[in-house]
């Protein structure tokens, strides 16, 4: 992926933005076929969802950027709990268990989280920057969910 965003257009970052949430979208729907507990495959089956709504909004921006006027995004600032941050980045093979899933998620959730944020700021200044930062925090939202799950699930095992 470019690190220098300045010559992106708004297609090409609508479409980079699908494709991130197609992956996210595989990512959570394959693994709620890898955990036994109802709550984790709640979680995965929740976010698989809300990446759809995001996935879903892009291509409708792609056909009509016009609609970015409307992100609807959060209002509140989100706490990034890092507990994964430091981890060791982890490769997600076909037989990973529930805790390298969940470190592979986060991960990825803050890598679409710096994206959108490099996006808003290429961006600042038009309704789609404001759109960008939004979704950002809503990337930010999962990453602190999966967090959450990874420190009362993982963690407490330990």
């Amino acid at each position: 992926m470019d690190s220098d965003l300045s010559d992106w257009t708004i297609e090409k970052a609508l479409t980079i933005g699908v494709t991130m949430e197609e992956g996210a979208i595989k990512l959570y729907t394959e693994s709620q076929a890898k955990v036994k507990s109802p709550g984790s495959k709640q979680l995965l089956k929740e976010l698989a969802e809300e990446e759809k709504k995001h996935r879903e909004f892009f291509m409708k921006a792609l056909q009509n950027p016009e609609i970015v006027v409307d992100a609807g995004g959060l209002q509140r600032e989100i706490m990034d709990l890092k507990v994964t941050d430091r981890l060791v980045d982890t490769s997600l093979s076909p037989d990973a268990d529930y805790q390298e899933i969940l470190i592979f998620a986060a991960k990825s959730e803050k890598t679409a989280h710096d994206f959108y944020m490099a996006l808003a700021q290429r961006f600042k200044g038009h309704n789609i920057g404001e759109m960008w930062a939004s979704f950002a925090k809503e990337e930010l939202k999962h990453k602190h969910r999966l967090e959450a799950e990874y420190d009362d699930v993982v963690l407490a095992q330990m």
